[in-house]
């Protein structure tokens, strides 16, 4: 019996200790600091710098978006109007619901919070396509319902949306790896659909972060 009990709580922290466990890291931050489990988002981790605080920012400048894919995609066939696709949809996302509040400029300013921002840990899968089964060139997503996008080449039901969040001089404020697709989402055979949703979730959550100033 005794020896029974040990083994469940030795269990329960194992448990404990890989749920708190950042995701590895992808190589796109240049340095990855001491991350924190988010209290408010489950499965997110943040970094603040000392004595830094998101206050006083009132425009967003954000980066060209980068995607990362997995060490353990197999596949290697990658279709550059996915990863457009992906990547222009998430942008539309984070302005959506940044702006009107938080400005999003083209330049460096004062006031102005810069966002590096990379979908990582991306899976390839080879699928089966037809005369339609490709996404055509400057797809939005959520505006066609056809077969030609019913089922993207990429999975991100596994990827991290890493952030890190700079001052105008360069500075790093703070940094955030979300999983971006949550705990409620069903992440077998994603659609664009799906995706869609998934990116404009992950939009609201960086603007909530932004309103919290302090990212606690």
């Amino acid at each position: 019996m005794r020896r029974a009990l040990c083994l469940i709580a030795g269990l329960l922290v194992l448990t404990v200790a890989t749920a708190a466990t950042p995701p590895p890291q992808s190589g796109f931050l240049d340095s990855y600091p001491a991350l924190q489990p988010d209290p408010k988002h489950e499965g997110s981790f943040i970094y603040l710098a000392p004595g830094a605080s998101l206050k006083g920012f009132t425009k967003v400048q954000i980066d060209p978006i980068l995607v990362w894919y997995s060490k353990d995609s197999t596949y290697q066939g990658i279709d550059p109007n996915e990863l457009s696709a992906v990547t222009e949809n998430l942008r539309k996302a984070l302005v959506k619901n940044l702006e009107p509040t938080y400005p999003v400029v083209d330049a460096a300013g004062p006031n102005v919070l810069r966002l590096r921002l990379a979908v990582t840990n991306v899976i390839a899968e080879k699928k089966k396509r037809g005369i339609l089964g490709y996404t055509p060139v400057g797809f939005v997503i959520g505006a066609a319902k056809n077969a030609a996008t019913a089922g993207p080449n990429l999975n991100i039901a596994s990827a991290t949306l890493e952030a890190e969040l700079l001052d105008s001089s360069g500075k790093r404020i703070a940094v955030v790896i979300d999983p971006l697709a949550g705990q409620d989402v069903e992440k077998d055979n994603l659609t664009w659909h799906d995706i869609g949703k998934i990116l404009d979730a992950a939009g609201k959550r960086l603007r909530t972060r932004l309103d919290s100033d302090n990212l606690q």
